[in-house]
């Protein structure tokens, strides 16, 4: 059953959906670059639109990893029936308070992470519901370890990740440093919101995390 939300809670803290732990805010502030922008844009892949589902194996070819930087145009993951197209990238508001996305279908790219497929942790935020609709990680809880999400760009490559776990935790536990701090190689976060809906704050009780690592990227034929 979906939740309507609030719209003044329409905001993630760096921890979470919509708060987050202050604990390590300033050691991962301080690798932030200077003058966020707060951009809204939405992928688009050329007259046919952003491509948001999987190839099958005959149809890609092989990319060498890394990948160079690019914006997303769409995030899938099969084994969920993710198909996301609709995206966006987010910043950060005056009170370090990170904005999420206006819609339910709508994912979310942290544009001070890194570019999914590039060295780094790339983190992607998107809503388990949104004002009475499915959100676009409505299923996320359900990614097993093993399962990929892909991760499709604007240069018309995918970067495929694959899962290694996916974390329910509490909005006051949450683990700040493993989701925002540095990693040499390249990695995936997905986050929303799970648990229990606390009625009285409007707001879930709990964080739902998926860690993933870069396994292959790959082109259309």
């Amino acid at each position: 059953m979906t939740t309507t939300e609030t719209p003044g809670e329409d905001k993630v803290r760096r921890g979470g959906l919509e708060r987050m732990t202050g604990r390590l805010t300033a050691l991962v502030l301080a690798v932030l670059v200077v003058g966020v922008l707060v951009a809204v844009a939405t992928g688009d892949d050329g007259e046919e639109g952003p491509r948001a589902v999987s190839l099958p194996p005959a149809e890609r070819v092989s990319v060498a990893l890394p990948l160079p930087p690019a914006q997303i145009t769409g995030v899938s993951a099969p084994s969920i029936g993710l198909a996301a197209q609709d995206t966006t990238s987010l910043g950060l508001r005056d009170d370090n308070s990170l904005d999420v996305p206006r819609s339910a279908s709508t994912v979310g790219w942290y544009g001070d992470s890194a570019s999914p497929g590039t060295a780094g942790a790339a983190v992607l935020a998107a809503h388990v519901d949104f004002r009475g609709e499915e959100g676009a990680f409505a299923r996320l809880e359900q990614l097993a370890p093993g399962a990929t999400v892909e991760v499709h760009r604007d240069d018309d490559t995918t970067a495929v990740f694959t899962v290694d776990r996916v974390d329910r935790v509490a909005k006051d536990a949450f683990p700040t440093e493993a989701v925002y701090g540095d990693v040499a190689d390249s990695e995936l976060r997905l986050i929303t919101c799970g648990g229990v809906f606390n009625e009285r704050t409007r707001s879930y009780d709990d964080n739902i995390i998926v860690f993933a690592r870069l396994t292959e990227a790959y082109r259309p034929v």
